[in-house]
Parts: structure tokens; sequence; C-alpha cells
């Protein structure tokens, strides 16, 4: 009788209503990335085609470093800030108040620390000043404040209109920069002015729709608890950000910006679609959550569904930059970038662990294993730096893309097996990449 209600109760939380559901929110967020990107596409293309594998590793070489610190100020706080907003919505204005506050304080001591690296190291403002221009990225996280709180109101669609708006002014802008064989320094511009376009779009929305902020004496108060939450989350976040972006920095200091330019044009169209397991997780958590007040062996089988969905997604995005990627390639940049190929074609692949760690991801925060997840992505970082030593003299961008996979296979998947706790997981994760489809498909 046991099994029987457990199967009951499975058949309860996994209904098709919130199947469709699942299915409908996906495809939303999807459209959403899809659009952005068919904007941005065709002029990036271009833009990379102006600027050459020199200019494109120069820009590249600046995002990254100002990528890692944004995510510093970015906190960890994302899926808390959604949690508290939905859960206490009466608190929303200290909520957003103390996050704000946090983000901005570290976002002045990252840029802080940007200029610091700039005056140290004159090599690293290449680009006619790229870094301190792109550095500005890092109070992205404070600004798109407002972009949480809609989403907490299920009201993303406003979002979506706004960012799709703010990515067609910064594509023509980025139009008239070709065309009038502007400096490198101007394109870095556009990045930041799409940005702050985007955000005050939203904050004028959210105003207008009763957004309001409370930064009253408890203010520190919240923006501490807020820190306590979240500090695990956030070096996972940076640490994430090495062993994906370390490539960049290290392919410049060791074989040239021409290098990453190659590298960054041979991981492109691997990288847009690393939003997916995201979207994924954005439409499967609220069913997990409720798998696990239930309990027993319906959580598990939830968890087992997630996993496999998840490397169904993942073979799917790989396989398919695999076989499409080398002409995509030669289509979008031209045989100038010939040399990032067998870049995209080993990048590929990382998508499939990417989906597969995100999954694991999720549960050890349901879980409470933050600490855990935040060891996992060192231990993949510090193999990404010491693998790319190793490999990039030898091997160039290449060796750059093999030591990244190696990283994402590790951190997101082996280091499962290091944690008792997490055993389970783990054989779930390898009985899902073995066999990435769930039977729940299959239900009548």
């Amino acid at each position: 009788m046991g099994m029987i209600n457990n199967l009951r109760q499975l058949r309860a939380a996994l209904k098709k209503p919130d199947r469709r559901a699942v299915v409908s929110n996906f495809a939303w967020l999807v459209t959403d990335k899809l659009v952005r990107f068919i904007i941005g596409a065709g002029v990036g293309f271009y833009v990379a085609r102006y600027l050459g594998p020199q200019g494109l590793g120069a820009m590249g070489y600046a995002t990254a470093i100002a990528g890692v610190v944004m995510l510093m100020a970015e906190g960890g706080l994302e899926a808390i800030i959604r949690r508290e907003l939905v859960a206490y919505p009466a608190q929303t204005p200290r909520t957003l108040a103390g996050a704000l506050t946090l983000r901005l304080l570290v976002g002045v001591a990252g840029y802080g620390l940007i200029l610091v690296l700039c005056l140290l190291h004159d090599d690293v403002s290449t680009g006619n000043g790229l870094l301190p221009i792109l550095g500005l990225m890092v109070f992205q996280p404070s600004v798109m404040l407002p972009e949480l709180w809609f989403q907490a109101r299920m009201k993303s669609r406003v979002t979506v209109f706004i960012q799709w708006g703010a990515a067609l002014a910064g594509a023509g802008l980025r139009v008239m920069l070709v065309q009038s064989h502007a400096e490198l320094a101007a394109f870095a511009w556009v990045s930041v002015f799409e940005f702050s376009l985007c955000a005050a779009m939203l904050a004028w929305r959210a105003r207008q729709e009763g957004l309001t902020m409370d930064f009253g004496g408890r203010v520190l108060m919240t923006a501490r608890r807020l820190a306590l939450e979240a500090w695990p989350l956030m070096l996972s976040g940076i640490a994430v950000a090495i062993y994906m972006r370390i490539d960049a920095v290290m392919l410049r200091n060791m074989a040239g910006e021409e290098a990453v330019g190659i590298y960054m044009a041979g991981v492109k169209f691997s990288e847009i679609w690393l939003f997916a397991p995201g979207a994924l997780a954005v439409s499967m958590i609220p069913g997990l959550t409720r798998a696990k007040l239930v309990g027993g062996e319906v959580y598990y089988r939830k968890i087992l569904q997630y996993c496999q969905v998840s490397a169904l997604l993942g073979y799917g995005l790989a396989i398919s930059v695999f076989l499409l990627g080398p002409s995509l390639v030669r289509m979008a940049y031209g045989e100038v970038f010939a040399g990032s190929v067998p870049v995209q074609m080993v990048h590929a692949w990382i998508l499939l662990f990417a989906s597969l760690g995100v999954a694991r991801g999720q549960v050890c925060v349901m879980e409470g294993w933050t600490r855990f997840h935040l060891i996992a992505t060192l231990i993949g970082a510090a193999l990404n730096i010491g693998l790319n030593w190793v490999l990039i003299p030898s091997q160039g961008p290449v060796g750059a893309a093999l030591a990244t996979l190696a990283a994402q296979v590790v951190a997101a998947w082996l280091s499962t097996y290091l944690f008792k706790p997490a055993l389970k997981l783990a054989r779930m994760q390898t009985r899902a990449l073995l066999c990435p489809f769930p039977s729940i498909f299959h239900e009548t």
C-alpha cells in the first residue's frame, strides 16, 4: 500500500497541467533569449568581421575580467531575492533596498579593484582603455533589480519587451559605429549604454506600477542578512566565472590577443545556449519544491526526472552545435576565423555538463549543500587554471577549450561522488547521462 500511495503522490505532483506549465514557461524564456540573439547575432558577427581576431580578442579579454568582477557584485543573491519577494511580499521595499545597498557596496569595491588593476598593469587596459569602460558593468546587477520584482509578480513579459528595445538600440548603434570606422572604445561604451537604457526603462516602469524601496534604519541589517546567506553562492558563481572566463585571460597573456579572438569566436555558438539550463531550472523548481514537501520516493523520482530532462536538453544542444557549428562559424565570421572551428567542436560538449551542473546546483540549494557546491566549483576553477598552463602553450585556443571542458566535467558531475550525502544524486546524474529519457514523458 505504501508503494501505491507513493506512486499516487508522484502522479499528483507531476500531473499533466503541471507539465504543460513547465513546457510553456520554458518556451517563453527560450523565445526571449532567441529573439535577443537574433537581434544581436547578425550585428555581432558584422562587428566581429570589422574588428578582426585581434580587436575581438581585446574586447573578449576586457569583458572576461569585468564579467568575473560583475559576478561579485551580483553576490549570489538572485535566487534568494526571488524567494524573499514571493514568500514575503509585504517586505518587498525592505528586501529590495537591502539588496540594492549590498550590491552597490560590492560594485563600488569591485570597480575600484578594476581601476587598481589597470594602474598596476598598463597592458590590462588593452584596446584604448577598454577595461575601465566595460568595468562599469559591475553596476548592472544593482540597477537591474526591478527585473526580479517583475519576475516575482509573474510579469516577465514587461521585462522582455524592455530588453528587446534596449537590444535593438544597441544593435543600431553598433552598425553606425562600424560604418563610421569607430575605435574599439566606442563599442565598449555601447555595451554600457545598452544596460543603462534597459535599467532606466525598467526603473521607470516599476515606479509606475508602485515599486518602492525602504532605506530606513534596518536596511543595513537586511543587507547583512542577505550577505550571510548568499556568500557561498556568490563564491560559487565567481568560481564558475573563473573556469568559464579564465581561458581568455590566460590566452591573452600566453598566446596574444589574436588567439583570444579565435577562441571567443569559437565558443560563441555554444555560449549563447548556456541560458537554457537556467531557463529549465526556473520551470522545474516549483514541481521539485512540491515533491520535496511530499518527500521520500516522490522527491527522488522528481530529482531523477530533472536530471534526465537536463541531460536530454544538454545532449540536444551539444550535438546540434557540434554538427552545425563549423558551417555557422565560417558563414558568420569568414575564413579569417577558420581556426575557431576546432575550438567550437570541443566547446559544444560543455553544454551537456553545464546543463547537468545547473540541475545539481538547484538540488544543492534545496538541500542546503551550498558549501559543497562552492567546493566543487573551486575544484573546477583550479583544474581549469592548471590545465590551461599545460595545454595552451602546445594547443593554443583548442587547449583552452579542452581545459574548460575537463573542468566542467569534474565540477558539475564527478565531484558529486566526493560528497557522501550526495552519492545518490551522483548516481542519478550518471544514470541521466546514460539514459536521458525520463519515463514521465511516456505516461498517459
